[in-house]
């Protein structure tokens, strides 16, 4: 592991508006700095970044947290990479041990990578500036690619008699074994290495950081295979990589949605005709995995298919896909003719545009096809029922499962069949949105508890404004049992961080919590340096009275069921011992009443 010390200087030397603001164009505004938010779509500037405190905030879509998660998240990293990533910005050296397996991991796929690279840019410098890639700049000149995209996207060339990838290897002091493990060599005998791709235009597959997973591999012939992909490897798994995904991101948050085709050429003619937010699945189907690695940028897919019956199946087969990862999708279809490649090409992008424009719900789609697929008749109406039932099972959303129901019905599919519950005979069934659960809260409660955490929510970033508020809930224990299971822990964190340093570091806080809560607890901290300490004191005081009050009548309820239980099993002793509690909690009720915690404001 990374010693917490070296987490610590990190996150202290990085500048969290510094490192922001090669992604965003951030202006001062007062305290903090604002723009437009990079995780999702907006005209008016909600994004706000605080240097002190060292996090951001987007009150658009709620997106949060310190510089480690702001990588994290924008560039999919884990926290380990983001930590590396900032190291190296910094010029901070981490030590590895041989102590424990997570450094040798690391360091393992580092080597993995580095071994990716190389040939990477071995394939790219035999295609630009060695005698044998002309045939290939050639070929990709005939396809429409120009040297400013094929370089964009890193194209290079692994020539008949082999790129000279072993002796580079060798002569860098890397690993032929880690090059054997990424399937760019095979092993004859244990002296003898070969490579795996030969005679291809080589197409480098990078993962969302930009860091080379694998490669697939175009004969410019005939020949068979036609494409040659990476074997499955610790770096590149094929059902949940997509092509060309690090060069659209920027693309995709501008547009807010993302086109998904098939082939390597079809994202770089799109691309190359500024249909800069395209994918592709890597000689695969779409998968499940697929489309919630793109879910995290956008919620807006659109698959694009050929318009043939290959076609209109495959969009089929992807709407199930699409349900499994709990969205529905959008489908467009190209003419028979022509694929991606070949209809950006002869039309343009405005074209291209418009067809996507057009594109239709893949719900809709799919109730069409299978319309179409088993008719009308009264067998063709139960095989339709069967081919729903089955996809419903997969639906998690009661909201979508009522949506999907209603157009079944369409169809001619009776509603009550497919709402059957378990154990009638139909198809087991979650509970709709039209049928809400018997134990659902009543509004007032639901209000309550909407009060409740409002309360807890600001205590949490109130303490860190108000001195005395903090002292008071580090000393007294009694008063941390007020919060829920939700907001306790975070208390908890400040108070230990406030404890073991005698400051509050927001950067080290952020990075012991929840991901869920990372988000809501920088809003908090933001919130309440808007607040003049006059206000924030007042709040502290009303806020945990109520959170007081809310406990001490959860404690009386407590204490009379005690007291009856007492009663009925006639245990005098006992019945007077929680009577007494009782008596001590009524007159805590009453001081509590009279009292409120003033805490005098401090100057930051």
């Amino acid at each position: 592991m990374i010693s917490q010390d070296k987490i610590a200087e990190i996150r202290s030397r990085a500048s969290i508006v510094e490192v922001i603001s090669d992604y965003v164009t951030l202006k001062k505004s007062g305290r903090n700095h604002m723009g437009l938010c990079p995780f999702h779509g907006e005209k008016t500037p909600s994004f706000t970044v605080n240097e002190e405190k060292g996090i951001y905030h987007c009150f658009g879509c709620h997106a949060g947290g310190g510089v480690f998660q702001f990588l994290m998240q924008y560039d999919h990293l884990s926290f380990p990479e983001a930590v590396e990533q900032l190291a190296k910005r910094y010029g901070i050296v981490i030590e590895r041990t041989e102590a424990g397996n997570y450094q040798r991991d690391l360091g393992e796929r580092e080597n993995l990578f580095r071994i990716n690279e190389r040939a990477a840019a071995n394939y790219q410098r035999i295609l630009f500036d060695h005698p044998e890639g002309k045939a290939a700049l050639d070929y990709l000149q005939r396809r429409g690619v120009d040297e400013a995209i094929a370089r964009k996207f890193m194209l290079g060339f692994a020539p008949q008699g082999g790129s000279g990838l072993v002796g580079l290897v060798k002569k860098e002091s890397l690993a032929l074994t880690d090059a054997l493990k990424l399937g760019l060599v095979g092993q004859r005998n244990p002296q003898q290495y070969y490579e795996k791709f030969f005679a291809r235009v080589m197409f480098p597959i990078a993962n969302a950081a930009g860091k080379i997973v694998g490669f697939g591999g175009r004969v410019m012939d005939q020949g068979m295979p036609k494409y040659l992909n990476s074997s499955e490897t610790p770096l590149f798994h094929k059902g949940s990589t997509v092509y060309g995904l690090h060069q659209a991101k920027e693309g995709i948050r501008q547009a807010d949605r993302v086109v998904v085709v098939e082939g390597y050429l079809d994202v770089i003619a799109l691309s190359q005709h500024g249909i800069g937010y395209a994918v592709a699945t890597l000689g695969t189907a779409l998968t499940v995995e697929h489309v919630r690695a793109l879910s995290r940028y956008t919620k807006n897919i659109i698959a694009l298919f050929d318009g043939d019956d290959a076609g209109l199946k495959a969009a089929a087969r992807s709407f199930e896909i699409f349900v499994e990862a709990g969205l529905l999708g959008r489908a467009a279809f190209l003419p028979k003719e022509d694929d991606p490649d070949t209809f950006v090409r002869k039309q343009g992008k405005d074209a291209v545009e418009k067809l996507l424009g057009q594109a239709v719900p893949m719900a809709d789609f799919y109730f069409s096809w299978l319309q179409k697929r088993f008719g009308s008749t009264i067998e063709g109406k139960s095989q339709t029922a069967s081919e729903i039932g089955r996809l419903l099972a997969k639906v998690t959303n009661p909201f979508e499962v009522d949506l999907l129901i209603r157009r079944a019905a369409d169809l001619g599919v009776r509603e009550e069949l497919l709402r059957r519950p378990v154990g009638s005979g139909a198809n087991p069934r979650p509970m709709t949105a039209s049928r809400p659960a018997p134990s659902a809260q009543p509004a007032a409660a639901a209000q309550n508890d909407n009060r409740d955490d409002l309360a807890e929510r600001s205590l949490v970033g109130l303490a860190l404004r108000v001195p005395p508020l903090l002292e008071k809930l580090a000393r007294e224990a009694r008063l941390r049992k007020c919060f829920s299971d939700k907001w306790g822990p975070v208390v908890d964190a400040i108070i230990l961080e406030w404890q073991e340093t005698g400051n509050i570091d927001i950067g080290a806080i952020t990075q012991k919590l929840p991901e869920q809560l990372n988000s809501e607890f920088a809003a908090l901290v933001l919130e309440a340096e808007n607040r003049s300490d006059a206000e924030c004191a007042k709040m502290a005081g009303d806020c945990l009275a109520h959170l007081q009050r809310k406990y001490l009548k959860t404690q009386e309820r407590d204490l009379r069921i005690a007291i009856r239980a007492a009663e009925e099993k006639r245990d005098e002793t006992a019945k007077r011992e929680r009577i007494l509690e009782w008596q001590d909690l009524l007159q805590e009720k009453r001081q509590l009443e009279r009292q409120r915690l003033e805490p005098k404001p401090s100057p930051r």
